[in-house]
């Protein structure tokens, strides 16, 4: 079948086979043209695409902008606002506060209402706990593990009511009103003065310790004494209650 169809083409007329050959060759220019146009669509990988698998320097280029007239312009190129610094705060320097010198040893106590002008003993704690007396009848004793007078807490100073043959220093304690004043004269010639706020009378057993001799915000000066008022046991040669001034400094 196949021969026959090669000797039929054998006796087609001269001009019939310039056409086909013709016509044959403008369909193989025509399929050319076609597989330009895939080649173009599809490139095959090439060298250059295996070559951007490594980082180059043409992969850290900048983008590209395009201006008006088409002309393509590097990034980098175009001008860029500079980020100004955050500023920082500053911490604003503290002054260093002034250290309050300490307020004299007491070495004077007056008091004018009652007329009282004695000198200041320093005192401890007796065996038994309890804060110490004067030895001479006409001073006062200064309790000196605490306060000293003028300073913050309770700063206290005790005397004798009487002696076996007199009146003592604080004989008139209990004459003290809310208001008098109480003078306590320094080792550095300082005169501090201190207002009295009450007076109060406890049993030997109910004295409030924790506000007589405690910690407290203010500056305070309590004054102490036995109460005569209250009965008097000769076996103990003491009285069974305290008197307790209480007194403010004065800014």
């Amino acid at each position: 079948m196949y021969r026959s169809r090669i000797r039929q083409l054998t006796n087609v007329p001269l001009v019939l086979t310039l056409a086909l050959t013709l016509l044959l060759a403008a369909c193989g220019q025509h399929a050319a043209t076609a597989s330009e146009q895939v080649s173009t669509a599809t490139p095959a990988p090439t060298a250059t695409a295996t070559a951007t698998v490594a980082p180059t320097a043409t992969a850290t280029l900048a983008p590209t902008a395009t201006t008006p007239a088409g002309t393509p312009v590097a990034m980098a190129a175009l001008p860029t606002a500079t980020p100004s610094p955050t500023p920082q705060p500053t911490a604003t320097p503290q002054p260093t506060p002034t250290p309050v010198p300490r307020p004299g040893l007491p070495v004077r106590l007056v008091i004018p209402s009652i007329k009282v002008d004695a000198a200041v003993e320093h005192v401890g704690l007796t065996p038994d706990g309890d804060m110490d007396v004067p030895k001479d009848y006409h001073n006062v004793a200064w309790y000196q593990p605490g306060p000293r007078p003028g300073e913050q807490g309770n700063a206290a100073i005790d005397g004798h009511v009487d002696s076996k043959t007199n009146t003592a220093v604080f004989w008139n304690l209990r004459d003290l009103k809310p208001g008098d004043d109480i003078i306590v004269i320094s080792d550095d010639g300082v005169e501090r003065h201190f207002v009295v706020k009450s007076v109060e009378s406890y049993t030997t057993g109910d004295a409030p310790l924790q506000r007589i001799f405690g910690p407290t915000t203010g500056a305070h000066l309590n004054l102490i004494t036995c109460d005569q008022s209250s009965t008097f046991n000769r076996s103990k040669g003491g009285y069974a209650s305290r008197l307790v001034v209480y007194t403010d400094l004065v800014p």
